[in-house]
This record gives structure tokens, sequence and C-alpha cells, in this order.
């Protein structure tokens, strides 16, 4: 069977939804080459590729003459980080990552944002109450916060969250999983100070309700 890089990539989507989904587990060895090649049908040069890639940035960690193992979270690349599902802790220290990063962003996108980003952000935001009761909230609550991201023009900081954005939304279909109706109430009441603060040109009233919206969600999470 010859090799193309759609197999690999296919390979590399079967591993990864494994390990998010908690078939393999940190610690757990995954299928040896010829369980690949004969349950995927797919070639050996397929199996190795897509593992290869893995292993580079710490989601597999191979052990020779034993297999291939998934790696432990703490150890994974920061591009690592978004194929494994979130534990209590791991979403604590994502919390506090956000708590660090994103207020300043918002302090970035109030000084430097478009009226066009302006307006996308404030559109987001009415997605989020018109979805308030079913799963599209999240994603929604999510890309506010992405947006200011992307809006802040620090393309350090948006390769960060880019890397962590599958995660963001892991966390907040997590906390979703508490006090649905509080959550939704303090989502939508600090959503809208922030957003006014943003309209309003105030980007230190913009920076502290944004951080203490991460903090009250850290809360939450915690009694949930």
């Amino acid at each position: 069977m010859t090799y193309n890089r759609n197999a690999s990539q296919e390979v590399s989507e079967f591993i990864t939804q494994n390990i998010l989904s908690g078939v393999w587990k940190p610690g757990d060895k995954i299928w040896s080459e010829n369980e690949f090649c004969n349950n995927l049908n797919v070639s050996r040069i397929a199996v190795r590729d897509a593992t290869a890639n893995l292993t580079a940035i710490s989601v597999l960690r191979k052990i020779r003459g034993s297999g291939t193992y998934v790696e432990n979270l703490d150890n994974a690349s920061l591009e690592g980080t978004r194929y494994f599902a979130l534990g209590i802790e791991d979403v604590l220290d994502l919390m506090e990552l956000r708590y660090v990063l994103e207020p300043y962003c918002t302090r970035l996108f109030t000084e430097r944002a478009t009226a066009e980003e302006v307006h996308e952000l404030s559109d987001c935001y009415e997605n989020m109450l018109r979805n308030s009761n079913n799963e599209k909230k999240d994603y929604y609550s999510n890309q506010f916060h992405y947006l200011i991201t992307l809006g802040s023009n620090n393309k350090f900081i948006i390769k960060i969250m880019d890397y962590l954005n599958d995660n963001m939304l892991s966390y907040q279909q997590l906390l979703s999983k508490g006090d649905r109706r509080k959550n939704n109430e303090i989502g939508a009441e600090y959503h809208l100070k922030i957003l006014q603060a943003i309209k309003e040109k105030d980007k230190e009233l913009a920076e502290a309700y944004c951080r203490f919206h991460i903090r009250l969600g850290m809360e939450v999470y915690r009694d949930a």
C-alpha cells in the first residue's frame, strides 16, 4: 500500500480522538503498527508519520522495545495540550492562565480594535444570548473572548490562544455542567459590561470587568 498524507492524517485524528474521549489515557499503550494497518487499512509509513508527529509535540512517547504510549499532560508541549481531555485541576490551571492573559487582551482590544471588530464582538454577544438554552451558548461565550484576543493584535498572545482555543471551549463546557442558570446570568452580565466598556473606549474598566468575570468564573467552578 502506498503512503499518502491523508492516511497519515486519518491515523493522527484516530489517535487524538481516542485520547480526548478517554479510550486511551495518559500512560496507556496505543496500538502497534500492525494493529493500525489492519484496523484502519493504512500503510506502515502513514502510521509512522502520524505517531512521529504526535511524539514531536509530546502527545505520545515511544519506548524502544516496548511500544508507543500516551504522554502525561504535564509533559506535553503547548501545541500538544489541546489533544488531551481536561481534568479538574487542569481546568483550574487554565483559568489561572486566562486570569493573567485575557484582561490585558481586553485592554489592548479596547485600544486597537477596529469598528468592524467591535461590531463582530457585539454580534457574538447577541448570538450568545439567543442561544442561552443550548450548547451553542458555550461556543459563543468562548468565541467572545477569542475575538478579543484576535483584536489585541499581539501575534504572540494570539499564537498562544490559538493553541489553547479548543481547551478553552472544553473549559466552557465543563463550567456549564455546574449551575447553568447561574453561569448564564454571570456570562450575560459581564460580557455586556465588557462590551459596553469597550464601546466607550474605557480600557481600564474593560480590563477590570474581564478580570472580575474570570475570577468569578473560577469561584463558580470550584463551587460546582
